[in-house]
């Protein structure tokens, strides 16, 4: 009853300043650098080829004209710099200086990800270094973290007891956090709304018939069910526009929260997405409140309750922290450990990399020459492009009787007279303008039926329409897509009489 009788600009300033335990923030902050560490560690021993001067970095604001925005250094500062992002990075997942560890990270990762925006630069990274810009605003390492031991806050209580004991602060980065990933999301929607092939299932189709990202055998099983793609695209749109106004302290929360986790898992198994999906999970953190994580700690209590071996367990944590004796008496030497720390592993890492020589500089016999290409492969290389062969314009083509969004509903080969066969010539954009022909041939491959359109260059299918009438015996019959006058693929399919069960392909 008070909220309902509070003015909308105190329900505001309560939703953005209520004092609360940053639970969420703190699990964030601890999974997101290692979730990162995905893709900063593979890299790691490319820097100086991709970051550096000495190699071929792609700065991303070159491409609007800002050729010196950000300064490129030599082989040996970018990767000390880079080792220091990956300490800096390991720091806030333990909480160790976090907010100096959060600067840094977040620094030198947007640095990074803007010298290269060919592969490093992409949408999850783009969303992480706002994260990151939020969790270091945010008190995220009061808790679950060694400054919050160095402090004296570590006390033998589970996460769930009174949140009295722990420090509160107001809720406006969490709160960012939440209208971050909402805004992320309504965006997409928008942009999913002015791409025509995203409703029609084109989009996904094709996509899940590649595999550019990682591998994703599901994605090729759906694709060949187009109704499927289409209701997921058009529930997908709905989700990602409700998102923002339903994922809060609601019951739709229960219900939109699982459908953004089913919805990215999905686009794991289909479309070969692992870091972005990763990264968007670390931000569902955001909506993890004391109540939350209370619940969730009583029930974690009663079920280790249940087993003997965790009292030792316990025993032996007390006994090691009682070992390390009383962290205030570390608190002076913490910070300048970390910048001890900091700059002895870049150091080591830039005396790694010299030792490691990637150009062969120190090698007796000189540095690594470039060997000379196929020839063959030059001349395929450096030969003016082929023209189309018409057959490349030409997915597939496929047979059904009920059409729904210009999909075919009943994909299928046998059809009874007096049924109407839907022949559905599928095409790959880009194409030119085409002249297409069905053709229906018998058994003796005589022309028992034809039917001829226009393909605009914009089209991404033609329909053509037959009834299967008496005059059709039964039997076998080859359905031949041509342009131009020329073949270019065929299909089977029965005819069979009106009586009998029909079988589905």
């Amino acid at each position: 009853m008070r909220h309902q009788t509070e003015s909308f600009s105190t329900r505001v300033h309560r939703f953005f300043f209520d004092e609360e335990v940053p639970y969420g923030l703190a699990l964030c902050r601890i999974l997101l650098p290692l979730v990162l560490m995905g893709m900063i560690f593979p890299r790691w021993s490319a820097v100086r080829e991709v970051f550096s001067t000495d190699g071929a970095t792609a700065p991303l604001a070159v491409g609007y004209g800002y050729l010196d925005l950000l300064p490129e250094f030599s082989g040996s500062i970018a990767v000390g710099l880079y080792s220091a992002m990956v300490l800096a990075f390991l720091c806030v997942s333990v909480g160790w200086c976090t907010r100096a560890s959060l600067i840094i990270a977040n620094v030198l990762f947007t640095y990074f990800c803007m010298l290269d925006c060919i592969s490093t630069m992409t949408k999850y990274t783009v969303i992480a270094t706002h994260m990151l810009f939020l969790l270091t605003l945010s008190e995220c390492g009061s808790l679950w973290s060694v400054d919050a031991w160095l402090a004296g806050r570590k006390r033998s209580h589970w996460p769930g007891e009174p949140s009295l004991v722990r420090s509160r602060f107001p809720a406006w980065p969490r709160r960012l956090m939440q209208l971050h990933i909402g805004s992320v999301y309504f965006g997409a929607a928008i942009t999913k709304m002015h791409t025509p092939t995203f409703f029609t299932g084109d989009q996904l189709q094709y996509w899940m018939q590649t595999h550019l990202n990682f591998q994703h055998p599901l994605g090729e099983l759906l694709s060949l069910y187009p109704i499927l793609l289409v209701a997921m695209a058009y529930v997908a749109i709905v989700w990602e526009v409700v998102f923002i106004f339903l994922a809060w302290k609601s019951m739709w929360r229960m219900f939109v929260l699982p459908m953004g986790v089913l919805f990215h898992v999905m686009t794991m198994l289909t479309l070969g997405l692992l870091m972005f999906p990763m990264v968007c999970f670390m931000a569902y953190f955001a909506f993890i409140d004391e109540d939350d994580v209370q619940t969730c700690s009583a029930w974690c209590r009663r079920q280790l309750r249940a087993f003997s071996w965790t009292k030792p367990l316990v025993q032996r944590i007390t006994t090691a922290r009682d070992w390390l004796g009383d962290p205030v008496g570390w608190r002076t030497s913490s910070r300048a450990a970390f910048v001890f720390a900091l700059a002895m592993f870049s150091v080591a890492n830039i005396e790694l990399e010299h030792w490691r020589d990637p150009f062969g500089l120190r090698r007796p016999e000189g540095p690594h020459s470039l060997t000379l290409a196929d020839p063959v492969l030059v001349d395929k290389i450096l030969t003016p492009t082929e023209p189309w062969r018409e057959s490349d314009m030409f997915f597939a083509v496929d047979t059904g009787t009920i059409l729904v969004g210009d999909q075919l509903a009943d994909r299928r080969r046998e059809f009874r007279h007096g049924e109407t066969m839907i022949a559905q010539c599928n095409l790959i954009p880009p194409h030119d303008d085409l002249y297409i022909g069905c053709q229906i041939h018998d058994s003796e491959n005589r022309i028992v039926n034809r039917l001829e359109t226009v393909a605009t260059r914009e089209m991404f299918r033609s329909n053509f329409t037959y009834p299967i009438s008496d005059t059709m015996t039964p039997g076998d019959y080859t359905l031949v897509i041509t342009t131009g006058g020329r073949p270019v693929m065929q299909k089977f399919i029965t005819v069979l009489a009106r009586h009998g069960g029909v079988s589905v392909n």
